[in-house]
């Protein structure tokens, strides 16, 4: 008798530890597995934007690919920066977001006392640089965010009523167009224009993953 009661707590407990090891591992597969993921759906700090398919730049066979966009609830205003003064080598192509953020964050460091001083490159200047808050944004535990150019921004038109959020204002990317304005897009109708880098402006960043 005493042998059938033990057998049978060794059954139960082995019963209840293949349980939790099952959930545990489901939670993780749903939580962290990028295969798993929706356009639309919360992921890894914000809302899966995009899935790179084969022929998008970033698409990796075998891979899931893609891009991250943050919360509606996260969209932030700034000017893109200081008017008059060209930064020079920004990308509108596909993987360049980042590299056009820092680039831009870069030249606003090195103007002499930018932040407290923005009307020396024009009176509507105020300081602020969409790049320089896009850097410090942090959500969902992830740090990595960056202003889209408009070629990735293109993806999140495509996608934007899975997405959702948008306004009917138009949005800053990180592309310059030349030395007074930069790049925006609208979300209604998908133009991409030009518009005075000093102007207060929405921005909805992004990260890949």
């Amino acid at each position: 008798m005493y042998i059938i009661v033990k057998n049978s707590r060794l059954s139960l407990l082995a019963f209840i530890v293949l349980i939790v090891f099952s959930v545990v591992s489901y939670s993780c597969i749903k939580e962290e597995d990028p295969k798993a993921v929706v356009i639309g759906e919360p992921f890894e700090g914000g809302v899966v934007g995009h899935i790179f398919e084969p022929g998008d730049p970033g698409f990796v066979d075998g891979e899931t690919h893609g891009i991250i966009i943050a919360p509606v609830e996260q969209v932030f205003e700034a000017q893109w920066g200081c008017q008059g003064t060209e930064v020079t080598g920004t990308s509108t192509e596909v993987g360049f977001g980042r590299i056009n953020t820092e680039k831009v964050l870069a030249f606003h460091d090195a103007l002499p006392n930018f932040y407290t001083n923005p009307t020396q490159c024009h009176p509507d200047n105020d300081g602020t640089v969409a790049a320089r808050l896009t850097i410090g944004f942090e959500n969902g535990g992830f740090n990595d965010w960056f202003m889209p150019s408009l070629k990735e921004m293109d993806f999140l038109y495509q996608n934007r009523d899975k997405i959702g959020g948008f306004s009917t204002v138009e949005y800053w990317s990180s592309c310059e167009s030349n030395a007074v304005n930069a790049c925006v897009m609208s979300f209604i109708t998908g133009e991409q224009l030009s518009r005075p880098k000093s102007e207060l402006r929405r921005v909805r960043v992004i990260r890949f993953f």
